[in-house]
């Protein structure tokens, strides 16, 4: 319990918010969408990507906050970026499928998760300090 006594709400989200890209990677492993061998191959690597980043990330955030933070920054930067490109797309392409804005706003939503501790939302009280 004195973990969780030490953490604050946007470092929790956080946490959520890679768990939550973990699993989006492991159910791309597992149900690829593409027909292709070549591109199961693809989304098969971005998707081992996707859980290893988040992983690496949420682990970084409990043990070493001050770089968890910058790679949740990263990983937020990445997510925004994405959602940004799938907005272009909507509109250049004038595309008005509806799961295409549903995951630009999945994507914005993980961006804005992961930025919280990046941005200093909240107040942090860690325990101890890790330098690296």
């Amino acid at each position: 319990m004195h973990v969780l006594a030490n953490l604050n709400l946007a470092v929790m989200i956080a946490v959520i918010a890679c768990c939550l890209g973990g699993v989006m990677g492991g159910l791309r492993i597992a149900r690829p969408r593409t027909v292709k061998a070549r591109g199961r191959a693809e989304e098969r690597a971005l998707a081992g990507a996707l859980i290893l980043s988040h992983a690496g990330a949420a682990m970084a955030l409990g043990y070493a906050p001050s770089m968890g933070r910058l790679m949740v920054g990263a990983l937020s930067l990445a997510w925004l970026g994405s959602a940004i490109g799938r907005t272009a797309s909507l509109v250049v392409d004038r595309n008005s499928d509806p799961m295409l804005r549903q995951a630009a706003i999945v994507e914005l939503l993980m961006g804005v998760a992961l930025a919280l501790p990046w941005l200093g939302v909240g107040s942090a009280s860690f325990g101890g300090s890790v330098e690296v």
